[in-house]
């Protein structure tokens, strides 16, 4: 019996083909990935936030004492401040219960009690306020905002612009909202 050696592999139009399927599989895949990345990039920074500003409002009413959020270029020091970029929130945030010393607005390490320190926005999230939520936001002992009546918006957006955005509005009665896609501005 004459048994030949076939060989076993495959042809070149067969790997031809397959690279093809590959690259077409790719080429629509990678970019659904990236959306999904910022989406869950964005979600993931603002759910964050909203619990901090929840947990602000309840310690205010908890503790009978105005609870602040401040914006700060280091949330990490050893003795933290209130400082930053003005409407800019990206660099990081505390949430403190202020001392009763309610002229200064700023955390004082000797008095207040820190109670989070809201750490910088994920890559690539921008985290910009409104002029009431400029420098801070402070809850009153009730649970309501000091923040003359109007709306506090906080913008979280990424290199996509408004339309994918995400935002957190806190009304004058201390209740947040979270509107998520095509939100009015990123620049509030």
């Amino acid at each position: 019996m004459n048994q030949r050696n076939k060989s076993r592999g495959f042809t070149l139009p067969e790997i031809l083909i397959t690279m093809g399927i590959i690259a077409i599989v790719l080429t629509t895949a990678v970019p659904s990935i990236s959306s999904m990345v910022k989406n869950n990039r964005l979600a993931t920074q603002l759910n964050s936030v909203v619990t901090h500003v929840h947990i602000a409002r309840a310690e205010a009413v908890k503790r009978d004492v105005r609870v602040i959020l401040c914006r700060t270029n280091s949330p990490n020091a050893i003795t933290p401040s209130c400082n930053g970029s003005e409407q800019v929130w990206t660099d990081g945030y505390l949430v403190f219960a202020d001392d009763g010393n309610y002229n200064n607005n700023s955390y004082d390490a000797g008095t207040d009690t820190l109670l989070i320190r809201g750490q910088p926005a994920t890559s690539g999230v921008h985290m910009r306020t409104t002029w009431s939520w400029n420098r801070n936001l402070e809850f009153n002992p009730d649970g309501s905002t000091n923040e003359g009546g109007a709306v506090a918006i906080m913008s979280l957006c990424d290199d996509r612009g408004n339309e994918n955005g995400r935002q957190i509005q806190v009304s004058a009665n201390g209740i947040s909202r979270m509107i998520a896609g095509n939100i009015s501005s990123c620049y509030p």
